[in-house]
């Protein structure tokens, strides 16, 4: 009977393994690139040399530090680049770094290694098939345009990250791409996608992503891209609305804005300075709006005037509840003003300046008699709006509405903070 090989392996042999067959450069802030950089005390100066040095099956290593290069391309196919906590590679013009390579892997285990690139350019380009990157953050800095593009197919990214660019964090222009636990955040004014899946692909897939703060869209699929998952994706505060392709076979699974069922909650403040009309949320095509709710943050002003809630466009109006209603007139901090019943009742007032108040609402969150459907005026921006009898300077409400779009996830029914 042959020897029996163990169940376990320890740590010491673990240890022995190499982790390429073949020669591994290094490269160092401190390095030079006349050293030959196989040894981290002959550290190469530069990724670019340690690039022309590696053959396939090769890997490279970077030490912590700032690298400026330009035209950075690992063209070098089946080779590791791995970069260590603290690498950021910082170049003045062009593309910060490109995998052309097929069958690469770029990480940077545990940590999370910074690619900052130039003005109107971008971070990563991901142009080899079969590539894998983990662990890798851009930042754009609201001036680069792009944080990944991704255009080899058959791609995977794990657990990246991009912030503030111009177009878009991540661009998804390949076949069986696949992204897992990347997220994106995007600024106020850039107009920016959060994750992007061109009209070229097939076959995408984002599991556990999540986007905020991108105006024009957290995620926007092409027409023509097909075939994609969506698993557990998240699209937050500050995106605009998905655009989704009801024709091209996506799957989704826990699409989550806030949720897969349509049950979606959004928050605005408002503080009084003397108006009279103040936009809560904006609505595009067809809606059904529920709990609508006020909650008094600052006690309003001592002053005469009552509140109602209207649909609003340049083009007219329509009242979601009844006017001129309810007097708000120094109510307190915790006071609550809610839509209960129809276009023709009253906000109801839960006043709590005297002890606890109740409120008693419709028969269910979007199919009681609290609920509303709101058609939005398809030649002007329509918005819901909360209109006083007078100008108070004291004052703020917090306003909340749950909301579903009518025409199903692929249409156009959305509402977004005003």
């Amino acid at each position: 009977m042959g020897t029996r090989f163990p169940v376990t392996v320890d740590s010491e042999f673990r240890a022995k393994i190499p982790q390429s067959t073949g020669a591994i450069y290094y490269v160092s802030a401190s390095g030079a690139d006349t050293n030959d950089g196989t040894d981290p005390t002959k550290a190469l100066a530069t990724i670019g040399a340690a690039i022309s040095a590696v053959s396939a099956g090769g890997a490279i290593v970077v030490g912590a530090g700032t690298y400026t290069e330009t035209g950075l391309d690992l063209d070098v196919a089946s080779v590791t680049l791995r970069l260590e906590p603290g690498v950021v590679i910082d170049p003045a013009t062009g593309t910060a770094l490109t995998i052309s390579g097929a069958r690469c892997m770029v990480d940077c285990p545990n940590s999370s290694a910074l690619i900052t690139p130039a003005a109107n350019a971008t971070g990563m380009l991901v142009s080899g098939a079969f590539c894998y990157v983990n662990d890798v953050r851009v930042s754009c800095g609201s001036s680069a345009d792009l944080g990944f593009d991704v255009t080899g197919n058959g791609c995977v990214l794990r657990n990246c990250r991009c912030s503030s660019p111009l177009i878009a964090a991540f661009k998804v222009q390949g076949d069986r791409v696949k992204l897992e636990e990347c997220c994106t955040g995007g600024d106020s004014g850039d107009s920016s996608i959060g994750f992007w899946f061109t009209n070229s692909l097939d076959k995408p897939r984002a599991v556990n992503c999540g986007s905020q703060g991108h105006e024009t869209a957290g995620l926007q699929v092409d027409s023509g891209c097909t075939n994609g998952c969506f698993e557990s994706f998240r699209s937050g505060g500050g995106d605009g609305r998905w655009s989704l392709p009801a024709e091209s076979g996506h799957t989704l699974a826990g699409f989550n804005s806030t949720g897969i069922d349509y049950d979606k909650q959004l928050d605005k403040l408002i503080t009084f300075d003397g108006s009279t009309a103040y936009d809560l949320f904006k609505v595009t095509g067809a809606v059904r709006i529920s709990n609508i709710t006020g909650i008094v943050r600052t006690q309003i002003e001592n002053a005469a005037c009552t509140i109602y809630l209207q649909a609003y466009s340049t083009n007219g109006t329509a009242d979601i509840t009844d006017a001129p209603g309810p007097s708000i007139q120094n109510l307190v901090a915790g006071c609550a003003l809610e839509r209960q019943g129809s276009t023709s009742d009253d906000l109801d007032v839960a006043d709590v300046s005297g002890g606890p108040a109740l409120s008693e609402p419709g028969s269910g969150p979007l199919d009681g008699k609290n609920a509303i459907d709101i058609h939005a005026d398809p030649g002007a921006t329509t918005t819901v709006r909360a209109i006083l009898s007078a100008g108070l300077n004291t004052g703020a409400i917090e306003w909340t509405a749950t909301w579903e779009p009518l025409d199903g996830l692929s249409g156009s029914g959305f509402v977004e903070m005003s």
